[in-house]
Order: structure tokens, then C-alpha cells, then sequence
């Protein structure tokens, strides 16, 4: 009349071990993505992708790289001073 078992209808262990697997693989692509997280952010890269400089120090950087001469290096520091 009722099958000796579990739950599953008939799998057997397979389905306890599909239960398990599928758990492990959660616990995996959390992981995964926590680290992904981790080397996108971390500071110290001059490559990371979530930079967040300031406005001087870009304009710094831009005089020191001969983008822009020293006039409109002084002029744009006096406006970011105010």
C-alpha cells in the first residue's frame, strides 16, 4: 500500500544526494562571486574599476602627464580651492 521511502517517490539516495549537491553548488557560486567582489573593489590598483579619486588629484595627475598647461592647471586649482 505506501512504498517504504522517503519523499522523493522512489529516487532513493539519489535524491538525498541531489539535495546535497545542489547546496554545495550554492555555497560554491557564493564564494565565486564573493571573491569576483572582492578583487573589483579592493584599493591599491591603478586598474580596479571602482576608482574614486578626487577632483584635484585628477587635475594633478593630468598637469603632471603634459595634458594640460600650466595656466589651465592653475586656473582650474583656483576654482576647485573655492
Amino acid at each position: 500500500m505506501f512504498s517504504q521511502g522517503n519523499c522523493f517517490g522512489g529516487f532513493g539516495d539519489m535524491g538525498n544526494y541531489m539535495m546535497g549537491g545542489s547546496g554545495i553548488m550554492f555555497i560554491g557560486l557564493i564564494l565565486i562571486l564573493g571573491i569576483m567582489f572582492y578583487f573589483f573593489t579592493k584599493n591599491g590598483n591603478n586598474n580596479q574599476i571602482f576608482q574614486n579619486d578626487g577632483a584635484l588629484d585628477v587635475l594633478k595627475r593630468r598637469f603632471a602627464n603634459s595634458e594640460i598647461s600650466e595656466e589651465e592647471y592653475l586656473a582650474k586649482k583656483g576654482i576647485l580651492s573655492r
